[in-house]
């Protein structure tokens, strides 16, 4: 069949303007392509997991583990969020950093504002129309940060300061799937075992105060995810008796003194065996 052109100066221009938007798919399509397909971490020390020489180091440089000179945080490179992005085939930003905290309360570690890793990830442009996953876990230092405070008020300012930063995120990245990740199993019956020397021999001891803010956190990533319609990512059923106090080969946390559970970064913070399963945990969810 012969192909048959417009005789009219509408049909003219109407083929012309189908040309012109052809090619423009056309030429617009490898740009859409170029996007990288990423996951992005956000967080505190716990997904950041420092290598503790660095943390020290980069802390009596500044007071503090913080970026505000334009470096990043010391992160290490087998914390869950890096794990969970090779699991998945995705390249990794992480962005997380020790000491973090929602409300701008300085924490015990120093660090910075979560909307200060935000920003980091927008100007360098981690957060696309491709980015596929986004981790966010922190709270714990918004908790004894601001212990002063009614627990309601700590919530609830907790998340006033976030909700925001979650739509800044999901506004950049829009297509990419949002999770609230949750902290590991800490304590155990509000005990805590800070002296684990091997063979079953550990302190126990009673601080309902670490078992209060681990609850607190828990409730307060909750909130966020229900107020901003992310998903939050439970760790504590899969944690269950592997806290602190647990026996040395099924301990994902660190006390200060901890030999005999694979090697940990920082005190008091997640070991290798926890971040190899939380990272587990959200390639798998």
């Amino acid at each position: 069949m012969p192909l048959s052109f417009p005789h009219t100066r509408i049909g003219y221009f109407a083929a012309l303007l189908a040309l012109f938007l052809l090619l423009a798919g056309i030429v617009s399509a490898p740009a859409a392509d170029a996007q990288q397909r990423n996951l992005v971490v956000f967080g505190d020390s716990v997904v950041a997991d420092p290598p503790v020489g660095e943390y020290l180091a980069r802390k009596a440089e500044r007071g503090s583990s913080d970026s505000a000179d334009g470096r990043f945080c010391p992160t290490s490179g087998g914390n869950f969020g890096v794990r969970a992005a090779a699991k998945l085939g995705l390249p990794v930003s992480d962005y997380s950093c020790s000491g973090t905290t929602a409300t701008g309360t300085r924490s015990f570690f120093g660090g910075e504002d979560f909307s200060i890793q935000v920003n980091r990830a927008l100007s360098g442009g981690a957060l696309t129309p491709a980015t596929s996953r986004i981790v966010v876990s922190h709270g714990f230092n918004d908790t004894y940060s601001n212990s002063i405070l009614p627990v309601a008020q700590t919530r609830a300012i907790f998340l006033e300061a976030m909700v925001p930063q979650i739509e800044r995120i999901r506004a950049a990245a829009p297509n990419a799937r949002i999770q609230v990740v949750g902290y590991a199993t800490i304590s155990d019956s509000d005990h805590i075992c800070l002296f684990n020397t091997g063979g079953g021999l550990r302190d126990r001891t009673y601080v309902p105060q670490v078992g209060h803010w681990e609850r607190l956190a828990q409730d307060m990533q909750r909130d966020l995810a229900h107020a901003t319609g992310t998903e939050f990512l439970d760790m504590k059923p899969s944690t269950v008796g592997r806290g602190m106090c647990a026996a040395d080969h099924m301990r994902n946390w660190a006390g200060i003194v901890d030999v005999n559970a694979g090697p940990n970064n920082l005190p008091f913070h997640m070991n290798a065996r926890g971040h190899e399963h939380v990272a587990e945990v959200i390639a798998r969810s």
